[in-house]
């Protein structure tokens, strides 16, 4: 059997590129004779987001470079070692491809390549606070939030319409990007390098040879006069027969909303179903999820999609929060194009359960005193599959994922709706610690009324060990139970 380790991958179709080459740039292929689970040896690839130097981090696994080929930009270095001096063009949030070989718990990379979703110009900007907003580019709608990264000398608020930017990140169900490194490029228009944009094909109709990806409209030409748009590992054209297709589009010639296309090409969405992957991991955003029974449920990150059973690991969070719009990561092993997970991470570091009341555009949650939940146009606002609106929150008992926006306020990237109970939930980075008390996003717990602690692993400790481990910005989880205006908190765990 053909072995392979896959570590962390931003989208389903970014790994075909990585194990079969498809797709635009240069290919990075591997595969391996070891399990990739600190035992053994073989290949490895990974496809994520970049996290740190010293070697190099994808998605915090950490990668030895001596010697590595380097892409950035389409400019290869055919030989350089990452480090802190010396990150042969790399950056913090930059997303990438990375193919070598692993020797137990070590990883070694041969080939790195850069990626990125979009290259164009800025149509439209939205800002919300000094570094956060909304952006339009080649007629996608491009999220920058507190985890957007960005190359030296700009930030959100110096982005200006008119300006050619290039985009790294991840692509949500309905084809939103949700940006973690921004690049301003010099010229206007397409620039030097030409637009380009990766997305799912809507609206094919080869009888006027276009189609849309988002809002943005590309012709092709087909007719045999040259210049003829290069396509390339696509069904030849007829109908709407492209119509659900992930591919990659390049122009240099930009009309308004029309992209004239000099190439279309299939971006691979998964390895395929006669791969079988002894250990793989995915990252990435939740687009569709179907219905959790126990401890299974069937969910797609990107295009992947990922099985849950009766012995998956759930890591900060639920199954039953495995929605659409979630931010995850799934890791385990392939089989015919299926991942059978092991464990599942959830990555928005807060979470919060309790009863809501709705003030605006914001939440607060009755057992959190002081912390403020605030509700943007992005987030998900959900019954089950249901969309709701904020006021249809208001005295509901509700479960918040988001990301931390100040010292007592969260920025919500989704709410679930539930049945009426009692728990309360607080997760989120401990920002003070006092003998017995800790403190997460203002809200002051004392551990010595609890009787129950868990580690990372789930095991579990005494207070001792628990208050040991913990140091400012672990990420904590406290449950407990609202009684009447009291809460008595009953279990402690530590996130990963």
């Amino acid at each position: 059997m053909r072995q392979i380790v896959v570590v962390s991958v931003l989208f389903g179709s970014l790994v075909g590129g990585v194990l079969s080459g498809c797709g635009s740039g240069e290919s990075v292929s591997a595969s391996a004779s070891g399990s990739g689970s600190g035992s053994g040896s073989g290949s490895a690839s990974a496809s994520g987001t970049v996290s740190g130097f010293g070697s190099l981090f994808v998605n915090g696994k950490r990668f030895e470079t001596d010697g590595a080929s380097v892409t950035v930009d389409g400019q290869s270095r055919p030989s350089c070692t990452v480090s802190r001096s010396d990150t042969c063009g790399l950056q913090v949030g930059m997303t990438v491809k990375v193919a070598g070989s692993f020797d137990g718990p070590s990883y070694r990379a041969t080939t790195i390549v850069q990626e990125d979703m979009l290259e164009g110009p800025i149509t439209s900007k939205s800002q919300e606070t000094s570094n956060s907003g909304t952006l339009t580019v080649l007629g996608q709608m491009v999220i920058v939030d507190e985890t957007t990264r960005f190359d030296a000398g700009i930030s959100f608020g110096v982005l200006n319409v008119g300006d050619l930017i290039e985009v790294n990140g991840f692509v949500k169900a309905d084809g939103v990007i949700v940006a973690t490194f921004i690049e301003r490029k010099p010229g206007a228009g397409c620039g030097h390098d030409g637009c380009e944009l990766k997305g799912v094909v809507t609206n094919h109709d080869h009888a006027t040879t276009r189609f849309q990806i988002g809002g943005l409209t590309i012709v092709y030409d087909r007719d045999g006069i040259p210049p003829d748009t290069m396509i390339h590992d696509m069904p030849s054209p007829s109908g709407s027969n492209w119509n659900g297709l992930f591919v990659e589009v390049k122009g240099t010639r930009l009309e308004g909303t029309t992209l004239y296309a000099a190439q279309v090409e299939r971006e691979r969405e998964g390895i395929g179903s006669a791969d079988d992957v002894d250990s793989f991991e995915i990252e990435g955003i939740v687009t569709q999820a179907g219905t959790a029974s126990g401890q299974t449920i069937e969910f797609i990150i990107g295009t992947t999609t990922v099985r849950t059973t009766a012995d998956t690991e759930f890591r900060g969070g639920a199954i039953d929060e495995i929605v659409v719009g979630a931010k995850l990561s799934a890791e385990g092993r392939m089989v015919n194009g299926v991942l059978i997970a092991t464990h599942v991470k959830f990555h928005e570091s807060v979470r919060l359960e309790g009863d809501a009341t709705v003030i605006g555009n914001t939440l607060t949650l009755a057992g959190l005193p002081g912390v403020t939940v605030i509700v943007n146009s992005r987030t998900e606002l959900r019954d089950g599959g249901d969309r709701l609106s904020i006021n249809d929150l208001d005295d509901r008992h509700v479960r918040v994922r988001g990301r931390v926006a100040g010292s007592s306020s969260v920025i919500a990237t989704r709410i679930q709706r539930r049945a009426f109970d009692s728990d309360i939930i607080l997760q989120g980075p401990v920002q003070a610690i006092n003998g017995h008390d800790i403190v997460i996003l203002g809200v002051t717990v004392d551990t010595g009324t609890i009787n129950r602690f868990e580690s990372m692993n789930g095991s579990s400790i005494s207070r001792s060990s628990f208050l040991a481990m913990v140091s400012v910005n672990s990420l904590v989880k406290i449950k407990g139970e609202r009684r009447g205006t009291t809460v008595v908190w009953d279990e402690a765990e530590l996130e990963d």
